[in-house]
């Protein structure tokens, strides 16, 4: 490997061809792989049918409404009136259909509580081919050829691909999967149509921000030789721009959210009462004085022996008996919130109060918002708190070494699925990262010197991470890492004597805590008359809290489930789907998108902790790494075996793990000197050039060109699984769009339609 190989002007050159190669590989992308139907539909004869001649025979080809469909000429609609036999037959005598699409209004759909039709092609394989308003021959064998869904908020055409029908038959059939009553409207179908060429800015720009990144974290890029350094203006743009851009993701996702609100409140007759609005619900209790929710009770459940009794509660739901609120607390005849109170007491009911000066009793936040704000929170935290960590112990890192933590911090904390989900369930997660962040960093910028410490730093990040046990209380535990970020701080107090000192900081530390637990555990009280009765075994969920005992036997399979349950991708949009959980006994389990190491894979930089550890030492942080593993690992087992197997469960330790993963990836990029590589291998080569001719000399050369190497296999190791880990994040977040944000999930999978 030769050391000239870094100079500037090789630097430069590969640059230039590493962009100019880029913005070909765009182009080609979008104008070949993103518009393939349209190179693939250039030579097609297409032919377009109309609704309104439905039944009647046009140019060789038949449009036959199925018995179950009735369409309306005056207002252009199609009504399902039987939805066994809901579907549109097209008969061909020539040719068969390859690809067609359906042209919808937007005003197309008339459903109470969807925007989507979903839509069945089927083509006929064998028999006649011939087929009629009643039925086929019976011969005829269909064959799916695929499942799409009409959404005209996306687009007011939806283009379809089918597989090959047999070469005896050109008849293909289409199902609207629908129930009866459903009206559409299908102005016209047309039949192997030619695809216009779409070249979208929105691709280009995405696919340039990819580039970008990936460019600026190559080997030759000069973050690597920016300093990360607080008085730097490239270390203000980063961290600004960065910050600025949560800021913004926060107040659209919550501002959006506010001015589209829909109460996200759901009842299925004969079945339970779904609503999500249980943090607004706790704030106007609040509000009002009362600790109980104003929900209304049935009196016949209210009057039940044992209201836990999950056969009891089937059969009274059997006789109609509503509302029975679904995953709420029932106690002494109220309903209440088991979720714990701060997100309540910081965000809905401020919200609630200020809007209450223009609306009586003020308005309810919706849970949308309130997660933007408490995500954004948490991830400018995050990302406050990774500089922090490597200005205080890693003061030499690169710019590019920073990019990389932040990007790794993030994505392996599982933020791209709180930015997703948007459910009530991940408010106290979301707010429980936000606090513990928030608090973590006042910790760390408490140490002014090496012999003074901010007292004010030290009661907010103590009041922060006491909040808590208000929130996701296994987050409490986070109180323990004050052991190792203070715990040499206080032994150094005690050595020198300086008792007064060391008992202010354990005053410091204490007094914000018990501040704080006082009015939370007397809200317990309130509640259910215990400071320790948090309300989980009175919630109302599929089985029986109050007697539930987790088995011990899943506690193994869900470890392994949790650290490497594989993906299950698939090969359409969007390539992955749920993973599926089995387990031999009773336990809470729900799919996922994959274990933690496959969500997230450059988590397993943490396996270098074990040959770092003389490194890390050094560097005073040895301790807190192994006591932040050891607590993710506690809390692995405790969600194992307590809290069963899900996506939001990781998060009670995946930001451990992330933060162990951001300090072993710190100090394996540490051995090169903050500047250009260029000027580190020039100035190599001018040293070694003196001694040129003796033993030592060669001796040195080797060593320099191992040390770059190995280096440069570790930066690309890092690169490769941080792009990995990117990968399977947007693979994740569009997984979740397609249950959460069907409208986007639909425009983005149009993309990939070829």
């Amino acid at each position: 490997m030769s050391l000239s190989r870094f100079s500037p002007n090789r630097s430069r050159l590969g640059i230039t061809v590493a962009v100019l190669t880029a913005l070909l590989l765009i182009s080609c992308v979008e104008i070949f792989g993103f518009n393939l139907a349209h190179w693939q539909t250039l030579s097609n004869d297409s032919q377009t049918l109309q609704l309104a001649d439905a039944t009647q025979s046009r140019t060789g080809t038949d449009l036959i409404l199925g018995s179950g469909l009735r369409y309306s000429r005056a207002s252009g609609t199609l009504t399902i009136t039987d939805a066994t036999r809901a579907y549109l037959d097209i008969s061909t005598d020539s040719s068969s259909v390859s690809s067609l699409t359906l042209h919808v209004s937007g005003q197309h759909i008339a459903l109470s509580d969807s925007q989507n039709v979903n839509v069945r092609i089927d083509t006929l394989t064998n028999g006649s081919g011939r087929t009629t308003a009643n039925g086929t021959d019976a011969a005829a064998s269909w064959s799916v050829s695929g499942t799409h869904t009409i959404n005209a908020l996306v687009s007011d055409s939806l283009t379809m691909q089918l597989r090959p029908a047999s070469a005896q038959s050109a008849t293909t059939r289409i199902w609207i999967q629908e129930p009866a009553k459903t009206t559409l409207t299908i102005s016209s179908i047309t039949l192997n149509p030619r695809v216009p060429l779409n070249i979208s800015p929105l691709r280009i720009g995405l696919m340039a921000l990819v580039v970008v990144v990936i460019l600026a974290l190559m080997p030759w890029s000069r973050l690597w030789s920016m300093r990360l350094d607080t008085s730097r203006t490239a270390l203000h743009w980063f961290t600004g721009i960065t910050i600025m851009t949560m800021v913004a993701f926060g107040l659209v996702g919550a501002i959006t959210s506010i001015a589209a609100y829909q109460s996200q409140e759901f009842h299925n007759p004969g079945g339970y009462t779904y609503d999500y609005n249980q943090y607004a619900y706790l704030a106007d209790a609040l509000l009002h004085g009362r600790p109980w929710l104003e929900l209304k009770v049935p009196q016949s459940f209210a009057q039940l022996a044992d209201p836990y009794d999950v056969a009891v509660r089937e059969r009274l739901l059997s006789r109609g008996v509503t509302p029975i609120y679904w995953d709420y607390a029932f106690f002494d005849g109220h309903w209440y919130s088991y979720f714990g109170v701060i997100p309540a007491v910081l965000i809905y009911m401020p919200y609630q109060a200020i809007t209450s000066l223009w609306v009586s009793n003020g308005l309810m936040l919706p849970t949308p918002a309130a997660m933007s704000i408490l995500t954004a929170l948490g991830m400018i935290f995050a990302v406050l708190l990774v500089i922090r960590i490597l200005q205080r112990h890693f003061p030499h890192s690169s710019l590019a070494t920073t990019v990389i933590c932040v990007m790794a911090m993030l994505l392996a904390t599982n933020f791209p699925y709180l930015t997703s989900s948007g459910m009530f369930y991940t408010i106290p997660f979301a707010a429980s990262l936000a606090l513990t962040f928030m608090g973590l960093w006042f910790w760390l910028s408490s140490r002014t010197s090496s012999s003074r410490l901010s007292y004010t730093h030290v009661v907010a990040g103590s009041a922060c991470i006491a909040m808590n046990l208000g929130c996701r209380p296994t987050f409490i535990l986070t109180a323990l890492l004050a052991i190792p970020i203070f715990g040499p701080y206080a032994l150094e107090l005690i050595r020198t004597r300086r008792i007064r000192a060391f008992c202010t900081t354990l005053a410091c530390g204490i007094i914000p805590a018990i501040a704080i637990f006082i009015p939370l555990l007397a809200y317990n009280y309130w509640r259910f008359g215990s400071i320790t009765n948090f309300g989980n075994d009175y919630q109302i969920t599929v089985t029986n809290m109050t007697q539930y005992k987790a088995p011990l036997s899943t506690i193994a399979p869900v470890i392994g489930y949790y650290l490497a349950l594989p993906p299950n991708f698939t090969s359409a949009f969007p390539w992955v789907d749920y993973a599926p959980v089995p387990l031999n006994s009773w336990q809470y389990a729900e799919p996922t998108l994959g274990g933690i190491f496959f969500i997230a894979p450059i988590l397993l930089m943490m396996v270098a902790l074990p040959l770092l550890t003389s490194r890390l030492h050094a560097r005073h942080i040895l301790a807190s790494a192994y006591s932040m593993l050891g607590l993710g690992i506690l809390l692995l087992l405790f969600d194992a075996y307590k809290a069963g197997f899900s996506w939001r469960y990781m998060l009670d330790f995946s930001w451990l793990f992330s933060l162990v993963s951001v300090l072993c990836i710190a100090e394996l990029l540490s051995h090169i000197p903050p500047h250009h590589q260029s000027n580190f291998s020039s100035t190599m080569t001018r040293d070694m050039g003196k001694s040129q001719g003796s033993e030592q000399a060669t001796t040195q050369q080797t060593t320099a060109k191992q040390t770059i190497t190995q280096w440069t296999i570790t930066q690309w190791i890092i690169l490769a699984l941080l792009f990995i880990t990117v990968i399977m994040s947007i693979l994740g977040t569009l997984l979740l769009w397609e249950r959460n944000d069907p409208t986007t999930s639909l425009a983005l999978a149009q993309w990939f339609i070829a």
